[in-house]
């Protein structure tokens, strides 16, 4: 079969104009994904992270002549895990819902390639083994999960290679909570990152800075580059300036901005939560965005939403429901909290710069140049 590489070129072009779900066929052939199976059967894994539900590792092919040593270059396994009185994911709604509606929607060009492939026992067995080495290594006691035979994806390997420099971040709201009080000085995401932040601290934690996903879509460059820089810190001024046009060009950050509108124009979360164009906005606002960029100044950077799985409605909408009303009833939108915790909101530095106060001291570096 051909080379990863290759079909992750291939799914990396956007899907011909017109069309829709009911056109889109399969990545690969069955006859591909039979000889997939036998390769990763015959494979060698080390485990590299892993979230809440799923594990991913790296893939070191087998030594064989007729399998290409650079076969899974580029390329990572995720697998989930199954843990106790936990539904696991059910990687083929994963991969439809991936397939049919985000690439659709977003285009699938802006979307990190998956193919749903199966693992044996055999394999399992070696991944579990993989894994509990990683944890104990890290020590991490307790967890009881283990991975399955069955269904997992491999996916394009959006990290630093020799060629790239790379960084992941969270888009998150892109626009602020059609719900927010009218006089909010916080968008959705700093809001509730100043909860945590009180939360956190309260418990003797230290958390960082956190970053306000507006100003990535703001009209002044400084307040953009701005944001760059903190998502960025040790990238130079030129790459950071490469990433701010790459966005700008893409427009993926204003196509998620809008399909989030679009799914919640007002008070969906508690009237139809099971619209699923909400569900597609619940899932593009928990996405992660992987930029990749190049060592080559003539070569483009990479940028593309990973982590667009279906939400499950009836599992999170009591959750959802409550945040909302935790933020807007205690004040987090409005900066009602003592002491005041600082959040480098943009919302609040458009207020001061329409009332002409001081700048918030996150921006003064950029606007003031």
């Amino acid at each position: 079969m051909k080379p990863l590489k290759e079909i992750w070129s291939e799914l990396s072009k956007p899907l011909p104009a017109g069309s829709g779900a009911e056109h889109i066929g399969p990545a690969v052939t069955h006859k591909d994904l039979y000889e997939l199976s036998y390769i990763i059967h015959r494979s060698e894994f080390t485990h590299l992270a892993e979230g809440r539900a799923n594990a991913v590792f790296r893939i070191k092919g087998p030594k064989d002549p007729s399998i290409p040593m650079d076969f899974f270059q580029g390329t990572l396994l995720r697998v989930p895990k199954a843990t106790p009185d936990v539904t696991p994911c059910d990687y083929e709604d994963l991969q439809d819902f991936q397939e049919k509606i985000v690439d659709v929607h977003v285009g699938r060009q802006h979307i990190v390639p998956q193919i749903l492939v199966r693992i044996s026992q055999p394999v399992a067995t070696s991944l579990n083994a993989k894994r509990d080495m990683a944890l104990r290594a890290k020590g991490v006691k307790g967890d009881r999960s283990v991975i399955k035979a069955g269904y997992a994806m491999l996916v394009e390997d959006m990290g630093p290679s020799s060629d790239y420099k790379a960084i992941e971040f969270k888009p998150k709201w892109l626009a602020q909570s059609p719900m927010a009080p009218d006089d909010a000085t916080r968008c959705r995401t700093c809001a509730r990152e100043a909860l945590r932040i009180d939360k956190l601290g309260k418990r003797g934690g230290q958390v960082p800075l956190p970053v306000c996903p507006l100003g990535l879509l703001h009209e002044n460059r400084a307040v953009v580059m701005s944001t760059i820089d903190r998502l960025a810190p040790d990238w130079s001024e030129r790459d950071r300036e490469r990433l701010a046009d790459a966005l700008k060009e893409s427009g993926v950050l204003e196509r998620l901005r809008d399909l989030q509108e679009e799914g919640d124009s007002g008070d969906t979360l508690f009237t139809r939560p099971s619209d699923p164009r909400f569900g597609l906005s619940m899932t593009l606002r928990d996405c992660s965005c992987f930029v990749r960029m190049p060592i080559d100044p003539r070569a483009p950077v990479v940028i593309k939403l990973a982590d667009v799985d279906k939400k499950n409605w009836r599992q999170k909408q009591s959750y959802w429901q409550q945040s909302h009303n935790d933020l807007v009833e205690d004040g987090w939108y409005q900066e009602e909290e003592r002491p005041s915790i600082e959040t480098a909101c943009v919302l609040r530095l458009d207020y001061c710069l329409k009332k002409r106060l001081d700048i918030p001291p996150t921006f003064r570096a950029r606007l003031k140049r």
